[in-house]
């Protein structure tokens, strides 16, 4: 993958308290989207390799507020009234195996009474939070939870997060949560395979669903595959630039750099 970035005619890095950023980091690759704080739209991306995006020259100098989504991720929602003082490790070890002793982090989701139980690779988070101390950490559960939510307004809706070995699948129907799960994944039938078997598992048909997909990792032939089978499938990002310099952007790649902003504003 190249690096590449773009932005929008009038945008101004240095621009004190004008943006949020949202950063994506780990698995091989990185990115960020400034949002302009006075129209709420997208401003200034980029993308590449490693943590190439976050030495972009046209990073956000003195942002607002800075989120970020650190991958791997390891995670899992627990009711409020479930979650004991000092119980988190068990909760996700119940899932996951033993984690060691990482830190585990918790985000509340408010819609859903519970919270989101997390623990993520420190490295790629010591990448951020050097460059900008004040950065606060998201859970991709938690960000695609939202992201489906606030999709899901005329019928049932998938969103699927397509990562380096495996897929994050949030459905939700208006602020109903039908689904939130992760699932291993390691070729285009895998992929179809795990969308079929969460919309199975809500009792859902193919047709009956709009199914929006990105992510680091999804590939040309997957999102075909998942068009042949899905009647109202797209990218779940769809982003309209001032001018048309960058047709190619690969927008949906970075989808959980896009729907942190609606995590925060």
């Amino acid at each position: 993958m190249q690096s590449g970035q773009h932005t929008i005619s009038g945008y101004d890095n240095a621009l004190e308290r004008g943006h949020h950023l949202s950063i994506l980091i780990g698995q091989g690759v990185s990115a960020w989207v400034a949002h302009d704080l006075r129209t709420l739209r997208p401003a200034a991306m980029a993308w590449g390799v490693d943590a190439d995006a976050l030495r972009s020259m046209e990073l956000p100098e003195f942002p607002r507020t800075v989120t970020y989504v650190s991958l791997p991720e390891w995670s899992t929602l627990v009711p409020d009234g479930a979650l004991e003082p000092a119980a988190a490790a068990d909760h996700l070890s119940l899932v996951h195996g033993p984690l060691g002793h990482q830190l585990v982090r918790d985000e509340p989701v408010t819609t859903l009474g519970a919270s989101c139980l997390y623990v993520h690779d420190d490295s790629h988070a010591r990448a951020v939070l050097e460059r900008f101390p004040n950065a606060r950490s998201l859970p991709l559960q938690a960000v695609l939870l939202r992201g489906a939510q606030s999709r899901s307004i005329t019928k049932p809706t998938l969103l699927l997060h397509r990562g380096k070995d495996r897929s994050d699948i949030a459905l939700a129907h208006g602020q109903q949560v039908l689904l939130s799960s992760s699932y291993p994944t390691r070729s285009a039938e895998d992929l179809l395979y795990f969308c079929l078997l969460a919309a199975e598992r809500c009792q859902l048909g193919p047709e009956e669903l709009m199914i929006r997909t990105g992510g680091t990792h999804l590939t040309a032939e997957e999102r075909a595959l998942l068009h042949r089978y899905f009647q109202d499938h797209a990218t779940a990002v769809v982003v309209t630039w001032s001018d048309d310099r960058h047709q190619d952007i690969p927008a949906d790649l970075w989808l959980a750099a896009f729907d942190q902003f609606p995590c925060v504003s």
